[in-house]
């Protein structure tokens, strides 16, 4: 019988870990434009993430008829900050600003609610008409308690309200 409760108690702390929680956030998400911010320009929102232990592949695919932008984030949680290309700001509404600086974004990336909520603190330059500016930006990926929701809540620098977008996750 002891050895029984080991075993269990051994699966509970497990499946309480960060690494296995955050596989919950894995697969691909289908923004629910209804219940999210405003997209502007784009049309679609598509996040796709890939967890394997300390490793996270996020990958962002915002679209508009035969345009779209995709952005990937290599990320390595065990780094203090992960150094991200861009070629532009996908993100970027009617404002002007082009990546400036090393042409990266720098990324912290952290777990958050025993691994329900994927944290990026994210800091790259922008080059506006006035010279070069840093824009930091803090986004929260948080999956449903029932798995089949992730809301994403993003607040910048430049703004005072956050973005909230929420998404399904899309079916094959």
């Amino acid at each position: 019988m002891n050895a029984r409760l080991l075993i269990l108690c051994s699966v509970l702390c497990l499946a309480a870990t960060p690494g296995s929680a955050a596989s919950r956030l894995d697969g691909r998400w289908q923004l629910d434009p209804t219940r999210s911010s405003a997209l502007n320009f784009w049309r679609t929102f598509e996040v796709t993430i890939a967890t394997a232990g300390d490793q996270v592949v996020l990958t962002r695919i915002l679209g508009y008829g035969d345009r779209s932008a995709r952005e990937v984030f290599e990320l390595d949680l065990t780094r203090a900050v992960n150094r991200v290309p861009v070629d532009w700001w996908a993100d970027n509404r009617y404002m002007g600003l082009y990546i400036g600086g090393d042409g990266a974004k720098h990324v912290r990336a952290t777990w958050l609610d025993d691994g329900r909520t994927l944290r990026l603190d994210s800091t790259f330059a922008v080059t506006t008409q006035q010279g070069e500016k840093t824009v930091n930006i803090l986004s929260d990926y948080k999956v449903s308690l029932s798995g089949d929701e992730l809301t994403l809540v993003e607040l910048r620098s430049s703004r005072l309200q956050p973005f909230v977008y929420v998404f399904k996750r899309a079916t094959l």
